[in-house]
């Protein structure tokens, strides 16, 4: 499995250029979009995230599309995946976050 930044790196590519994507290439981003996602959501313990994300949904509604999707839409898709796999990311990062230790004062003091 790719990192989730590699796959934002992908992604942010492909909403760059989109215009240049083959209908096979736009179907394979969503797919690998939608696995990021359903895999990152389940990795978090929390795999009922996956439907109850519109962003998720057009992902899985683009996903199960007719192959051609026009530009602007294939771009929103794209961007939408990438905030979603961002929010998992960040979550992600502050599930493995250490906690502070028992006591310590975590407020910053000038």
């Amino acid at each position: 499995m790719k990192s989730t930044k590699d796959v934002i790196a992908e992604l942010t590519r492909a909403a760059r250029d989109v215009h240049m994507l083959t209908e096979g290439e736009k179907l394979r981003l969503v797919s690998r979009a939608y696995v990021t996602i359903k895999e990152g959501w389940e990795l978090l313990g929390q795999p009922d995230r996956i439907v109850e994300s519109a962003e998720t949904m057009d992902v899985i509604r683009a996903g199960g599309m007719p192959v051609h999707l026009y530009d602007d839409e294939m771009r929103a898709i794209l961007q939408e995946a990438v905030k979603v796999i961002k929010q998992i990311e960040a979550a992600m990062e502050a599930k493995n976050a250490p906690a502070p230790a028992s006591g310590e004062d975590t407020s910053q003091e000038s």
